[in-house]
């Protein structure tokens, strides 16, 4: 099975995110994505504020399977984090592999740990768990506090921008509620 099939089967289904998928690239180098998903792509643009190509382009640092870039929608996203923080139904397998994959393996720096799928950031109390994402034509950050249950997504549809620092404030802030 392909690595997009498999994650489609594993993951994506089962915390139904229905508008969350890992296309294969078309001859034109834009995602194969269904006629409904593609209108809903929206246009990226270049660190410059220039649109970045067409809706759909699948940017990716590799040319291989399942490294290309993925699309999704808000509320698959927010779903996502939910169920990262065990605040959605999840099947007891999957859950326990979203736990695994934040689990500390590296320290990376005195204040940063690597995880599987995410870093953890321990510059504040309690820590934040985190990934950054984007390439030159998007830019995301996925940020929680376990803890605390609380997570926020940032989607920026311009290449090259960090907006770990504003999710990293916003989170702080809520946590300190």
């Amino acid at each position: 099975m392909t690595i997009a099939e498999l994650l489609d089967e594993r993951v994506l289904h089962p915390l139904q995110l229905t508008s969350t998928v890992l296309p294969e690239r078309n001859q034109d180098g834009r995602a194969a994505l269904s006629a409904p998903l593609l209108a809903r792509a929206v246009q990226g643009y270049a660190e410059s504020g220039k649109p970045k190509d067409e809706p759909g382009d699948q940017q990716t640092y590799y040319h291989f399977p399942g490294t290309g870039q993925m699309f999704s929608s808000a509320r698959d996203l927010a779903a996502f984090v939910a169920a990262n923080l065990g605040e959605a139904p999840v099947e007891p397998r999957l859950q326990k592999a979203m736990l695994m994959a934040q689990k500390e393996l590296v320290a990376i720096s005195p204040r940063n740990s690597q995880a599987l799928a995410w870093e953890v950031n321990h510059n504040s109390n309690p820590p934040i768990v985190e990934k950054n994402g984007g390439l030159d034509n998007a830019s995301t950050y996925f940020g929680m506090i376990p803890k605390r249950k609380i997570g926020i997504v940032i989607l920026i549809n311009r290449g090259e921008n960090n907006p770990a620092e504003v999710g990293r404030r916003i989170l702080r802030a809520l946590a300190a509620r």
